[in-house]
């Protein structure tokens, strides 16, 4: 079983901007841009831990149904 690094890598004010930019965030308040970037590398270390299915055949998790009981 491989087993994923748990190294943070904190981004630069610049690679923010840049995520921003991407994203159509560019009217962002500077406080806010700081505050996203602070938050870049806990949700990519959750995003990692998420599972996912190793057959293609099996579809997104946001084409699930919901049963009713």
């Amino acid at each position: 079983m491989m087993t994923r690094s748990k190294k943070t890598v904190e981004p630069t004010i610049e690679e923010a901007n840049a995520f921003a930019q991407r994203h159509g965030l560019s009217y962002l308040k500077p406080q806010y841009i700081a505050r996203m970037r602070e938050l870049i590398a806990p949700v990519a270390l959750y995003g990692q831990q998420v599972r996912r299915s190793p057959h293609k055949e099996n579809p997104p998790a946001t084409e699930c149904i919901v049963f009713k009981p």
